[in-house]
């Protein structure tokens, strides 16, 4: 019984599945169409010669990850952690807008990103290294203390950027995108009663949907193609024209098309 119980499920998986793909075949064609696009080029050779070049590929490669996961959660009618992730990606954004902004500055600001992992430095040297190990991590928090952001208290900033994220969608010309995507992500993130994406089905609660799995994908694949954008001007190892053309496509999604 319990064998037949497991078959049944399995298969019940597939047609949801599938369900999915069906419903979905536009929105699921674009994002594959940008995932193999990575895929094919986040594994070659580039020079990382430049605090600058490093931020903004360790951005490139989490941004990457995030967009690979939207697929599965998706397919699977996770929507919820689906746009968590799509949130992700948002921030990514705008953080890679942050850094390659102002030319002049950029080297500094990929100093900034990089450096602020060393807060971690004095907790981390204070639980009993050996005392080779200690003083190398309080060598690196002295040598990049410089570029570390500190509240009026003394204490690390949240932020590498030194603002929150409402701040800094306004200083980079995104408070429309923040208002109207962001609040939206936060509240499926948060678990709030505004961001449960339920649906029922003949009077039954659906613990599985695709309540706006349209949307995930097509804004998430938007936010990473702007990401790959500017992240390949650095990198120049994409058609970057083929890459705007794909944006285009992103932004011009008809989310409302039965298609």
């Amino acid at each position: 019984m319990a064998n037949d119980a497991v078959a049944q499920g399995i298969e019940q998986n597939k047609a949801l599945k599938k369900q999915m793909l069906e419903r979905h075949r536009p929105a699921f064609n674009l994002w594959f169409r940008v995932a193999q696009l990575l895929e094919d080029v986040v594994v070659r050779d580039r020079r990382h010669d430049s605090a600058f070049g490093r931020a903004l590929d360790l951005f490139f490669l989490e941004a990457f990850k995030s967009h690979q996961s939207l697929y599965p959660l998706c397919v699977m009618g996770h929507g919820e952690d689906a746009a968590t992730i799509a949130r992700r990606l948002f921030e990514i954004a705008l953080q890679v807008g942050y850094l390659c902004s102002e030319d002049l500055r950029r080297e500094e600001r990929g100093e900034m990103f990089l450096a602020h992992f060393w807060h971690n430095a004095k907790d981390i040297a204070a639980v009993g290294l050996p005392e080779e190990r200690r003083k190398w991590w309080e060598k690196q928090y002295n040598h990049h203390k410089k570029w570390l952001k500190f509240d009026r208290n003394g204490n690390p900033a949240t932020y590498w950027f030194g603002s929150n994220f409402r701040q800094l969608a306004t200083d980079m010309g995104f408070t429309d995108t923040y208002d109207k995507d962001y609040r939206f992500l936060s509240h499926v993130a948060h678990c709030s009663s505004r961001g449960l994406l339920l649906d029922k089905i003949n009077d039954t609660i659906q613990i599985k949907t695709d309540r706006l799995v349209r949307e995930i994908l097509i804004f998430g694949t938007k936010y990473t193609i702007w990401i790959t954008l500017n992240w390949n001007k650095c990198f120049a190892l994409l058609d970057h024209t083929n890459l705007e053309k794909l944006g285009d496509e992103a932004i011009n999604f008809d989310i409302r098309s039965k298609a």
